[in-house]
């Protein structure tokens, strides 16, 4: 072996990334497995849905609040924001779904 050769990569490198892509996808932010395993546009996309459907659901809910300072009841102010929670909540749960079936098929060796 020259100083010049590198040496080669353990055998589980590339389970140990795979792993690592699905942990963060799951666990941390929905993307950042994702970006982190070299899918830089993707990884970008679901970090910016999971971070902006979060936004818009925390948004929504301060809506909420501020309705029941005016004197509605908790009820019927969820009620008059429930299509926007509702699809807010959607949005963040792809995003997810999204990241750990990517980190799934890196997993498996599908990409």
């Amino acid at each position: 072996m020259t100083k010049s050769s590198a040496p080669e990569p353990p055998i589980l490198a590339d389970t140990e990334k795979a792993r690592n892509c699905l942990g963060l996808n799951a666990t941390v932010l929905p993307g950042l497995g994702t970006f982190r395993h070299g899918a830089y546009l993707r990884g970008l996309l679901e970090m910016t849905v999971a971070v902006g459907g979060t936004l818009w659901f925390c948004k929504t809910l301060f809506l909420v609040a501020g309705e029941m300072t005016g004197g509605l009841k908790i009820f019927h102010a969820l009620g008059i924001h429930a299509g926007t929670l509702l699809i807010s909540a959607i949005v963040v749960v792809g995003s997810w779904v999204s990241g750990v079936r990517y980190g799934r098929s890196v997993l498996k060796g599908r990409t």
